[in-house]
């Protein structure tokens, strides 16, 4: 059959999309949500399972209150798109199992005209593209309902119906593909005491040709499909020749069960041909099946196994392996002493390095798989220690490496065989036409020497030489005895007296000999060479089985550093496994699926690799930490010789011990360097790229572990937080100094390379504190900075992150109930005026955060902030949703205008349990305005110092936008003609505004890192003119008025002289260590300024105007009644807002005369 018929494009279009369909498959399941794969148990409720479809209307009940409709939102949002894909790949086995069983009932009724499935079988391609067809679909099953379990599947399948019912995406074939694959009760642990009927029922749901199936399975029981045997001519490696079409016959005997449970004949005959050394089978891409417990149900096939397998057998097997395993290491180890595989050997040798490579692959595979069995009396047989997997490791990995350079020795070889073999042959002609010149005596040295008869003979062999061919069958075959002649003729002729005296001629006569020995081996150079070593050297059944010899792999890298070299062939032989499902694909030339196949598996390899070469960055940085233990004592600038000598003799251990550490990593690194690049599939990997992967990943997974440790007592002392903040910041300073020791050897910048990293880690932290803060599950895939490779624990095991525990450290050490500050000055304690937090402990912050840290807690801070203004907005406009309460408002408004102090009192006093806690909100929303304020000028500082010029740079850039955003409106409209700066940047896509838009935000988050933005003039909730809740600037006044009536005494109760003041009035000193008067009567009340100031900034502007002016009349009133006290405090607030606001003191101006504000100037 040819590949171009139409029976044979019809199998190879189905191959192609079926292998497309299974690497699709297993990416999906790879990216499977955990509460979709685990069952959530929060989620469960939302996501039922088939069941819910049996009971009428349970359907629409799923989420039938406020909570279940909450967690249906949650779950729609994070497993929507999954069961959507899960939905799309089912719907593609199914298509593809309707047509392989329509494609055998098509052969059947013979609509392919010339074939039957007879006639196919016995066709050498068809023979294998149509039991690869069938056995595929039954390893799309089998992988499924590994990858994604039945209840897995149902879950999925229930949540995609309830997300397109009644749309145009809900599909029609909806109630099928339910059917199809509703739970099959695969168990999750031991299968051999699996229910009765699996997967036998499973793989019922598919039927296919019977007639068809049982000819399928005699073919793959008696024949040889892929003609391996002339690839492993010796006996004891048949089960390894029959290996591939042993995996088909494994999947399609589920089809056919009853050959298993009662054809005793044939079973016995299957197992002896296939399973009679091996009960482990590889059957596609690296899976596995234990035949001893999946063919236990089976009586025919239960007793065929126990008749072959035996403890006593398989412990002579292992025996008989691990023999030929020692001797096959050994001798690998004298091929890769540099210098032995020359062309010449590789050429002369290459049919026993072929046995040489069939042995060992043949050893290794038996090692690899066959000890994995599930059966306890065959582990104990076959039970593999650490010291001999690292032993087979080994041989496999020098395996890996003769391959690599035989193919590479031999490639070029082949492929220039005929120009090679024209080359040697001419040469050799040459030579003899030399001899003949030489001793016709007309040579121009010596002319004394003549001999007609030697002229003669090698004239003759001259001729005989040119006359050599191997271009046909026929010529090949009769070069060996013609090449041998010749060869027999100049050995002879060698002995005659004449010549024998001649050094010259004989030398002449061995380099002939010799090229036509090269001229018999380069003929006998072919493909078939090749395509044997590539056939023995097949590891794609591996594939899963090598991931526990990772620790394997890590310890041989640790132990040799230049074994990274065989561990890159390794990892080329592991690319096999694209070959088996490409091979088929390019040969239906279907490129998508070539392209997607070919990215999957390349992808996963690549990573696998990745993972492995991990063990080098995880030592580096074992490395390191001992390094940072190594501490020098200081010099000073001027010391003595003999106190130098005593220096160096002290610090001579530490020296010699930092070197060592050095050296080590240094030749880590030369090994990851010397690595040639390697492609694996349509993946390019470059050494220095993983190199420098791992280190990213590696320090990654270092700053976390560090800032994770970032842990605070319970108590709330400064201490509490500068204490466990310096030794954060000692930590990550020895790590970086280590780093930046080795980084000449690492070839990296260390400096750059953790600033990168530790800004990703900690905005992925602030990704998910944001989440947790707005009440949503956290979800780390969906993080910008999330990477599968290196996942990063949220929340840590002190809960949270080190943002939020920081950050309720810094607010118990603020609270504005128990500490007063922060407009100005420090915060202290309003009890016993000790300092709470200070610059210092900033500096602390800094040193140990860096400013992404810094940046990430103001970033925290302004989102409680944004909460905090939307409750106190919502909370206003339910307290005038009250009944009575506008009212009571409105005349405590008149009453203000009218500068009726007491009534206003009054209204306080009557709404105290309203507006208290408004301004009690008020001052913790300005509590963490302040902080903002000194942690953006903290930022601002650290980027003056250290980055001077940028700084400036972005300053002058948010001024010129903050003018341009101003000047919009006024702007004339621009020469529609004329070119734009915004028609050369961009994505051609996006509108002028759209980029202007994202240049302002991302100017905007860049200005928080560098301290630019300005927390009480930032715009946290837009609060249009129309939605602002009616007579909240009375409520804010009214709210204010009783905070100044019940506020303490602010005045220290010392009993030192008491000084008078500028309204009358006498204020004891403060005592020493505690607040100033002044800055007390300032300072005691700013997180209340700071809060008001805030909200105002949200607010449409009537309403600070209204809120001034109501204050500014009451004010006025009590100055009538001589309440100067009150009235200061009062007009000491309304300043500090003011200032907060951006606006000078003298707008006070407006609302209060101008004598009071000369009375009361400001501290």
């Amino acid at each position: 059959m040819a590949l171009g018929h139409d029976c044979g494009r019809a199998l190879l279009r189905l191959l192609s999309r079926g292998h497309a369909v299974v690497a699709e498959l297993q990416r999906c399941a790879e990216s499977l949500p955990a509460g979709l794969r685990d069952g959530d148990v929060r989620l469960l409720p939302v996501l039922p399972d088939f069941a819910v479809f049996r009971k009428e209307g349970a359907i629409d009940r799923v989420a039938d209150s406020a909570e279940k409709i909450e967690l249906d939102e949650e779950s729609r949002e994070l497993h929507a798109a999954c069961a959507e894909r899960i939905f799309r790949i089912l719907a593609a086995i199914k298509k593809y199992a309707a047509d392989v069983g329509r494609f055998l009932e098509d052969l059947d009724a013979g609509a392919f005209v010339g074939h039957s499935v007879e006639s196919l079988l016995r066709d050498v391609h068809g023979s294998q593209l149509l039991p690869e067809a069938v056995a595929l679909l039954g390893t799309m099953l089998l992988v499924l309902d590994e990858r994604i379990g039945g209840a897995c599947r149902e879950r999925a399948l229930v949540l995609f119906y309830r997300c397109t019912v009644g749309t145009s995406s809900e599909p029609e074939d909806f109630a099928e593909v339910c059917r199809l694959f509703k739970s099959t009760g695969r168990p999750n642990g031991e299968l051999a005491v699996r229910k009765l009927g699996y997967p036998e029922s499973y793989f019922a749901r598919f039927p296919l040709h019977q007639e068809a199936l049982r000819l399928i399975i005699g073919k793959l029981q008696t024949g040889d499909v892929y003609e391996q045997g002339r690839h492993y001519p010796l006996p004891e490696h048949r089960s390894q020749a029959l290996a591939a079409q042993a995996g088909l016959l494994y999947v399609v005997l589920f089809f056919e069960p009853r050959s298993l449970e009662a054809d005793f004949v044939a079973m016995r005959e299957i197992v002896d041909r296939h399973f009679g050394d091996s009960w482990v089978v590889a059957y596609a891409l690296g899976y596995t099946a234990d035949l001893l417990s999946w063919w236990a149900p089976y009586p025919a096939a239960r007793q065929a196994l126990q008749n072959a397998i035996t403890a006593g057998t398989v412990r002579q097997l292992q025996e008989q392996h691990l023999e030929r395993l020692a001797q096959t290491r050994q001798r690998l180890a004298e091929l890769l002493v540099e210098g032995t595989l020359t062309e010449e050997f590789v050429a002369g040798k290459s049919s026993q390095l072929l046995s040489l490579l069939r042995q060992a692959n043949t050893g290794i595979r038996w090692l690899l798989l066959q000890p994995s069995t599930s059966d306890p009396k065959l582990q104990a047989v076959c039970n593999i220690s650490s010291r001999m997997k690292e032993q087979l490791l080994g041989t496999l990995v020098d395996t890996a490496l003769l391959e690599d350079k035989v193919k590479g020795i031999l490639g070029p070889l082949v492929a220039n065989r005929d120009a090679s073999w024209q080359q040697l042959k001419d040469e050799a002609a040459q030579s003899m036409d030399d001899l003949a010149v030489f001793f016709s005596g007309q040579h121009a040295l010596r002319r004394n020497v003549r001999n007609e008869e030697l002229e003669e003979f090698f004239r003759s062999l001259q001729q005989r030489i040119e006359e050599l061919s191997c271009g046909s069958e026929e010529e090949l075959l009769a070069l060996g005895r013609k090449v041998a002649q010749v060869d027999k003729a100049l050995d002879e002729v060698a002995h005659f007296h004449e010549i024998s005296q001649q050094p010259q001629i004989l030398h002449f006569l061995s380099d002939a000999r010799q090229r036509l020995q090269r001229m018999l081996r380069t003929a006998n150079l072919n493909a078939e060479v090749l395509q044997t070593i590539e056939t023995v050297a097949d590891l794609s059944y591996a594939w899963r089985a090598l991931g526990s010899y990772k620790e394997a792999m890590g310890n041989l890298l640790a132990s040799s550093p230049d074994s990274v070299k065989g561990l890159r062939a390794l990892f080329l032989k592991l690319a096999s496994i694209l070959e088996v499902p490409l091979r088929r694909i390019r040969q239906a030339g279907n490129a998508a699926h070539a392209s997607l196949v070919s990215g999957y598996y390349s992808a996963s390899l690549t990573e696998f690799m990745r993972s492995v070469l991990q063990d080098i960055p995880r030592l580096v940085f074992r490395l390191l930490g001992q390094l940072s233990e190594l501490s020098a004592p200081g010099l000073g600038s001027r010391v003595s010789f003999a106190e130098l000598q005593t220096y160096a003799q002290r610090t001579e251990k530490p020296r010699q011990e930092r070197a060592q550490i050095t050296q080590r990593i240094a030749l880590l690194m030369r090994g990851i360097r010397e690595t040639d690049v390697a492609v694996l599939g349509v993946i390019r990997v470059e050494p220095r790229e993983v190199l420098l992967d791992g280190l990213r990943r590696e320090l990654a997974t270092r700053i976390e572990q560090l800032l994770a440790r970032l842990q605070f007592p319970s108590t709330s002392g400064r201490q509490d937080l500068e204490l466990p903040l310096q030794q954060l910041a000692e930590q990550s300073g020895l790590l970086r100094s280590s780093f930046e020791h080795v980084q000449d050897y690492l070839g990296v910048s260390a400096q750059q390379l953790w600033r990168r990293e530790y800004g990703r880690v900690v905005r992925f932290l602030m990704h998910m504190e944001l989440q947790a803060l707005l009440l949503k599950r956290p979800n780390p895939s969906a993080a910008p900075q999330h990477d599968p490779t290196q996942p990063i624990r949220f929340p840590d095991a002190g809960g949270g992150s080190f943002i939020s525990r920081a950050l309720q450290k810094l607010l118990e050490l603020t609270d504005p109930k128990t500490t007063a500050g922060g407009l100005h000055q420090d915060w202290r304690s309003v009890s016993s005026g000790q300092t709470t937090l200070d610059s210092l402990v900033l500096e602390s912050l800094m040193e140990a955060l860096h400013p992404p840290g810094v940046a990430a807690i103001s970033r925290l801070l302004s989102l409680r902030a944004a909460g905090r203004v939307r409750k106190a907005v919502q909370g206003c406009k339910a307290l005038m949703a009250r009944q009575g309460l506008p009212q009571l408002v409105a005349q405590a408004r008149e009453a203000a205008l009218a500068r009726k102090t007491e009534a206003v009192r009054a209204a306080a006093n009557a709404l105290a349990s309203e507006v208290g806690p408004l301004a009690h909100a008020l001052a913790g929303l300005g509590q963490l305005v302040l902080l903002r304020r000194r942690l953006a000028a903290l930022l601002r500082l650290r980027c003056r110092l250290g980055a001077g010029l940028i700084h400036e740079s972005l300053a002058v850039l948010d001024g010129s936008a903050l003018a341009e955003a101003e000047a919009d409106e006024e702007a004339a409209e621009a020469d529609g003609q004329l070119p734009s700066l915004w028609d050369f940047v961009g994505d051609g896509r996006s509108s002028p505004e759209e980029l202007q838009l994202r240049f302002r935000r991302k100017l905007a988050r860049t200005g928080e890192l560098s301290g630019l933005a300005e927390p009480c003039r930032q715009l946290l909730q837009s609060v249009p003119e129309g939605s602002a809740p009616l007579g909240i600037d009375a409520l804010l006044a009214l709210a204010l008025v009783q905070h100044i009536a019940t506020a303490p005494s602010v005045a220290s109760p010392s009993r030192k002289a008491k000084r008078s003041t500028a309204w009358g009035k006498t204020v004891a000193p403060a005592p020493s260590g505690s607040l100033r008067s002044g800055s007390l009567r300032q300072e005691a009340h700013a997180g209340l300024a700071a809060g008001l100031a805030a909200l105002l900034q949200q607010l449409p502007r009537k309403v600070l105007q209204g809120t001034f002016e109501l204050c500014g009349c009451f004010i006025q009133g009590l100055c009538e009644g001589q309440a100067w006290s009150e009235g200061a405090l009062l007009l000491q607030i309304l300043g500090n807002s003011l200032e907060l606001l951006g606006f000078p003191r003298e707008h006070l101006a407006d609302f209060v005369p101008q004598g009071l504000l000369d009375l009361w100037p400001p501290e």
